[in-house]
């Protein structure tokens, strides 16, 4: 068939590389429309009208009394406060408080008392004018224009001043007809689309799939996969990776990010949850809203892991299909190519990229715009390659890695644009569209948010942080090469080899012309480029790296191919190159095996540097050996062995080290939760292995001789008041240098000893066990015991209980806590029990003291905290417990006050508390009222699982009337 003249043809066309002419293109004024169109619907989109939510909270609820009660409002100070208070409240012989927000300093509060009604807060001090008559009432009202105090007399005191904070209501007045408060919160999160921003975004979306069709992106007939002969390699990748999927380690931000995301299921406001006064992570709230809808299936760990394993396989395929297809062509078919980057990415992605945190989803989308940019060579490849960098960015800061790879194609895509314009104005339409698919990514961040969030989320974040400048950058690396968690050899591994081969490829690959040499080169620019743009990432944590994960293994796999690829006269120059990665290698392996909440795993290597069947792995003569049979190897055109040796290494140490932990220690076991949940048994997770240890009875001493408490610190009572409930009985061996009294310890030199009287032991059943309350410290010289006797009078043997004392205490500040026997451990035949204690130690923690005995009864936890809902988890446990479904909700800017809270282990993270930076729960720590029950799991009461606080049941919780109102309102409106 004869070609095609194109002159005298009037509608251009298109010109594939290869010669081949394609369906004429469309009239460019068509791709203006549609790319302006698409363009100007996203920039609208922010500043959309949208209805807001605010919600009024009344109290006391109607026709209930007045009681005190929790109301947690976040941020603290509501938009308005009005409180009218009865004239007959005001008037009161003993000082009193008619009402306050919070505590002193807090909030507001309003006393009464012989000189008359005061108002306090913040720096405002105002008195409340009384009057006569039943009908009489002060009403006190706060709001943008200051403060408006109308006392009983008619009189209007006004004073600039801001609201008030809010973290409940309070009152010492019996349930008195009159009082009440009513506060109005509003913020800019609580959102919902109008009809109007629907249909902008209706236009936005359908402005880019018509802009990728007119840039030549069409539905192709799938072609007939091809058998791969390296089928096995990508088994074996996908089978590590499922089984990563069960054993595998928590992410540090696992049970902050289910949380949030269970919480956007709930309320459909997408809030931090935790902390800064609940405002969103916008604009990086897509992979929230991914997780959301899992969320609602299940709460399953291993459920919640499939993203991040399919993201983790997607990765693999578009790494050797795409970017060594396009780096290595031939060469990536080769069996060794394809093993040594598998064995390269399992080792940089599985120590950071197993959970529900996001930088596997950029990963993936970082790999895949380098993969498309690469080998775009029509307007459609750079099309696609813009609409992944789009979709990409509203997953997390450190989407800015995109940067990296499209600034090195960047000539490359606009060359291919610029051959297939046919005019200066096709040229111009065709960057147009391509903005118009940009700009899906702001249309994926306002869809449901608009600027002012945007403006005020960013404030709260940059106010509250953590906000660190580009050029602390230096800490990121600090933390990688820190010897917590965030500095595990598996983690440092990938990014230190990468520095390593830096200059290696610099050496053996700049001036080259080869095809391995010239993807080298620009693999080693998009590194190098991807460092500078950490850089703005405003947060400087190592686990940030797994968003490079594929990356770094590509520049490591052709890093590889390039040394093997020397000629014979450049062997030296490759054998001395070894010295780098052999440094990097030893360097990292200096790190701990650690990882984060080591309590649902025990590895090995948790506080010390890795060293299988004895080798020292962080001694550099181990390397150096590696290095010198590098160097033989290099004359056999074998590839960099000590890249490889160092990768496989640390992959059979992370899967080793996870299948024997459950060996080690089969409760709280992940693994073991995953695995169970697979057979359908024991589904609760965590859950599943702690008991709660309720306290009963105190025993009653045999002689019934009276006692005086004493020995503890003056600063640190018991928890119950000394003579009294659990602590009727105190012992200690404390002394007050200031305090001549005889306190009955005889010691010298600030050592004691301590020998109770006996008490009456009950029989005791399965599920029972004695208990004390300790402080100061049972080792190390110090030591307490339980002594057991029979009718006769006779020691039948002592039991030490396990002690687990906090880290970090201070001493100044000493706890108290619960520590005890089970009923089997007691000897047969005892009927009494007494308690024998050993201070031997003179340093500030050389003293005890101790309870007197009492029962004890282990109640399984799911089992404890029915008819305690909803159940704060704190956020390093969020993920660990599947089955407690009712969590707080936190929306428009009112939180539910918990039943229950299940704490971290020590030491405790409370940022949900924390008022310094916006914490959610920070009025948990004013008017909580929450008290610490013990806890251990099972068959491991040394080991720190976390803790369980329980609200006081009389105590009353969101006692108050909430309605809402909506209206519409501007997206650039600001509260």
């Amino acid at each position: 068939m004869p070609r095609r003249s194109l002159r005298g043809c009037t509608r251009p066309v298109c010109a594939h590389p290869r010669g081949f002419l394609l369906r004429p293109r469309p009239p460019v004024w068509i791709a203006l429309l549609v790319g302006a169109c698409g363009v100007l619907a996203a920039l609208v989109l922010p500043a959309a009208p949208v209805l807001t939510e605010s919600v009024t909270l009344s109290w006391p609820a109607a026709g209930q009394p007045a009681r005190s009660t929790t109301a947690l409002v976040v941020p603290y100070r509501p938009a308005e406060l009005t409180a009218q208070i009865p004239c007959s409240a005001l008037a009161a012989g003993e000082p009193r408080t008619v009402l306050a927000t919070g505590p002193p300093g807090d909030g507001m509060t309003v006393t009464a008392g012989p000189g008359g009604a005061v108002l306090r807060a913040d720096d405002i001090q105002l008195p409340i004018a009384g009057g006569p008559g039943p009908q009489c009432t002060a009403v006190l009202h706060a709001g943008p224009a200051g403060w408006a105090v109308t006392g009983g007399d008619g009189i209007t005191v006004r004073a600039a001043g801001p609201v008030p904070q809010v973290f409940g209501f309070r009152t010492e007045l019996p349930a008195a007809d009159g009082l009440s408060v009513t506060v109005r919160v509003v913020t800019p999160f609580a959102t919902s689309p109008t009809a109007v921003k629907l249909v902008l975004v209706a236009l936005q979306v359908v402005a880019v799939l018509a802009a990728l069709w007119l840039l030549g992106c069409r539905p192709r007939r799938p072609r007939r996969p091809r058998p791969d002969r390296l089928w096995w390699i990508d088994a074996a990748v996908v089978g590590v990776l499922a089984g990563w999927a069960v054993i595998g380690p928590l992410a540090v931000d696992d049970g902050w990010a289910t949380t949030i995301a269970r919480n956007l299921a709930a309320t459909g406001e997408a809030g931090n949850y935790y902390r800064w006064w609940n405002a969103p992570e916008v604009p990086f709230a897509l992979s929230q809203q991914l997780l959301a809808p899992l969320t609602e299936i299940s709460l399953a760990p291993l459920w919640l892991r499939l993203p991040s394993t399919v993201l983790a396989v997607a990765t693999w395929f578009v790494l050797t299909r795409g970017v060594l297809a396009a780096a290595l062509p031939g060469a990536a078919r080769l069996p060794w190519v394809r093993g040594t980057a598998a064995v390269l990415l399992l080792a940089a992605w599985l120590p950071f990229n197993l959970g529900v945190r996001p930088e596997s989803y950029v990963a993936l989308g970082l790999c895949a715009v380098l993969a498309l940019a690469w080998r775009a060579r029509t307007r459609a490849g750079v099309a696609v390659t813009v609409l992944v960098a789009a979709v990409t960015v509203p997953i997390s800061p450190t989407a800015a890695l995109l940067a990296a790879p499209l600034a090195v194609f960047a000539p490359r895509m606009w060359s291919v644009l610029r051959r297939a314009a046919t005019s200066r104005a096709a040229l111009i339409a065709d960057v147009l569209l391509l903005c118009c698919v940009a700009a899906l990514s702001v249309t994926l961040i306002f869809a449901d948010q608009t600027w002012s969030a945007l403006v005020t989320a960013t404030d709260w974040h940059r106010d509250f942080g953590p906000n660190l400048p580009w050029y602390a950058e230096p800490e990121r690396w600090a933390n990688l090469l820190s010897g917590d968690q965030q500095g595990s050899a598996p983690k440092r591994l990938a990014p230190l080899l990468a520095v390593a081969m830096l200059p290696v490829v610099a050496g053996l690959a700049w001036s080259g012309r080869t095809v391995v040499q010239r993807s080298a080169r620009r693999l080693a620019v998009v590194v190098l480029l991807l460092a500078a743009a950490y850089a703005v990432v405003p947060s400087k944590w190592s686990y940030h790296l797994g968003a490079a994960a594929g990356v770094l293994a590509a520049f490591l796999t052709v890093a590889v191919v390039l040394i093997s690829r020397q000629p014979p006269g450049r062997r030296g120059a490759v054998v001395a190159a070894v010295a780098l990665p052999t440094a990097a290698a030893a360097w990292a392996f200096t790190g701990p095996n650690a990882w984060w909440q080591s309590t649902v795993y025990d590895v090995l290597w948790a506080d010390g540097p890795i060293r299988p069947a004895g080798v020292p792995l962080d001694n550099p003569l181990v390397w150096l050996v590696v290095a010198v049979v590098a160097a033989l190897l290099a004359r056999r055109r074998a590839p960099a062995p000590v890249v490889l040796t160092a990768a496989l290494i640390s992959v059979a140490v992370l899967l080793g080290s996870f299948v024997a932990a459950p060996l080690r220690r089969a409760e709280g076991s992940l693994a073991l939760a995953n695995l169970h949940r697979l057979t359908g048994e024991r589904v609760c997770g965590l859950a599943d292995d702690v008991e709660v240890l309720l306290d009963g009875v105190v025993l009653d001493p045999l002689d019934g001789r009276s006692h005086v408490p004493g020995g503890f610190p003056p600063g640190a009572p018991p928890p119950d008041p000394p003579g009294t409930a659990s602590a009727s009985y105190v012992w200690g061996t404390y002394q007050d240098t200031d305090d001549d009294t005889d306190s009955g310890i005889e010691g010298a030199d600030g050592t004691a000893t301590v020998l109770t009287r006996w008490f009456t032991l009950p029989p005791l059943i399965e599920g029972q066990g004695l208990a004390v309350s300790v402080a100061g410290r049972t080792d190390d010289g110090n030591a307490l015991a339980f002594e057991f006797g029979g009718a006769d009078g006779a020691v039948l043997g002592t039991r030490a209980p396990v002690d687990r004392p906090a880290p970090g205490e201070d001493p100044a500040h000493p706890l108290w806590r619960s520590i005890g026997v089970d009923a089997d451990a007691i000897p047969a035949g005892a009927d009494r029990v007494r308690i024998t204690a050993l201070d031997d130690r003179t340093d500030a923690w050389g003293w005890l003291a101790f309870t007197g005995p009492r029962l004890r009864s282990a109640v399984a936890l799911n089992d404890f905290l029915a008819g305690r809902s909803p159940v704060l988890l704190s956020w390093p446990q969020g993920f660990l417990f599947p089955c407690i479904r009712d969590i707080p909700r936190v929306a428009a800017g009112v939180a539910q006050t918990p039943g229950a809270v299940i704490e971290s282990p020590r030491p405790f993270f409370l940022e949900d508390r924390d008022q310094a930076i916006g914490g959610t729960f920070a009025g948990l720590a004013r008017y909580g009222d929450l008290q610490e029950v013990s806890g251990r799991l099972r068959g491991h009461p040394e080991v720190d699982w976390g803790t369980v606080l329980v609200a006081d049941p009389a105590a009353s919780r969101d006692a108050y009337d909430l309605t809402t109102t909506r209206e519409v309102r501007w997206g650039f409106h600001r509260p």
